[in-house]
């Protein structure tokens, strides 16, 4: 499938149209939804009341890779909670939580031993804290992100959508084919699920979104530059093309999972994320997604 995967980015690349009649393409939709479910695990899916995946990651930010330890826990249909932890054993750490729970947005940092920065816009001289509307505007553009990230976690893992699903076409390569469906929320571009004709297998799944912003560093070890946040902050968001890829699937308590997800932007290789655990239908905290 690598040379299907390198093209079907692009649904033209390979001659599919993502146009047609309505009703024929929701009744493909519904097969390839068939057959995809009862490879992943049938019946055994439904019964999934929440997961979790944890594992390391490589990220490139700019020139510099970072690496850490990233878990996700979820719970249908409206929460998640992301765990990022960067650092060494004895070193400086730090610790991201962002956490969704039924429409309402929290998150947490804490940093150990490394020093930290507060963020200030303007220029030299001008330095200030961003404002209560910058805070809120960020804060919004987190929440946004991750149910966005929920979603597309609970399409490619538990093949659940709460938009309908359409068939996209085909996409065609000289060493396999995938089966794509669409999601269109309002607002949003199109979310695109592959599938492996043969195995009916999630293999990679295609949106646009906001490119995240790379802050100038003053010297390799530095805080960002507060002029460059400024101007950075200042500019229009940039639409980026996405692709997530999924591989290395193993059965876990019957169901299968990937156990590598890795993540190009524009092209380029960005992040990825080697998962060496999941658990099924966990018994998570009574305060797993609530905000502290």
């Amino acid at each position: 499938m690598k040379h299907l995967l390198v093209c079907a980015g692009v649904l033209a690349c390979t001659g599919v149209s993502a146009h047609g009649s309505a009703a024929p393409a929701d009744d493909r939709a519904a097969e390839v939804l068939v057959m995809a479910r009862a490879a992943l695990g049938g019946a055994k899916l439904d019964g999934i009341a929440g997961l979790s995946a944890s594992g390391n990651f490589r990220r490139l930010m700019g020139d510099r890779e970072i690496e850490g330890e990233l878990t996700v826990e979820l719970a249908p249909p409206g929460r998640i909670r992301r765990t990022e932890h960067v650092g060494a054993p004895g070193g400086p750490s730090f610790t991201r939580v962002t956490a969704l729970n039924d429409g309402e947005f929290w998150s947490d940092g804490t940093n150990r031993g490394g020093g930290g920065f507060v963020a200030r816009l303007g220029g030299a001289g001008e330095a200030r804290p961003p404002s209560e509307a910058d805070r809120e505007r960020f804060q919004q553009m987190q929440q946004r992100r991750l149910q966005n990230e929920l979603n597309r976690f609970l399409l490619v893992w538990l093949l659940r959508s709460d938009t309908p699903v359409t068939h996209a076409g085909r996409a065609e390569a000289e060493d396999g084919s995938a089966d794509v469906l669409e999601v269109r929320r309002d607002g949003a571009s199109p979310v695109r699920l592959f599938l492996d004709s043969a195995t009916h297998l999630p293999v990679m799944l295609t949106y646009e979104d906001a490119q995240p912003r790379m802050m100038g560093r003053r010297g390799r070890t530095g805080p960002p530059d507060p002029e460059e946040i400024r101007r950075r902050m200042a500019e229009p968001p940039r639409q980026a093309a996405f692709e997530l890829r999924f591989d290395d699937y193993r059965s876990v308590d019957g169901v299968k999972l990937p156990h590598r997800l890795t993540q190009s932007v524009d092209g380029t290789a960005t992040e990825e994320w080697t998962i060496d655990r999941y658990r099924v239908n966990p018994r998570f905290k009574s305060n797993t997604f609530s905000k502290p």
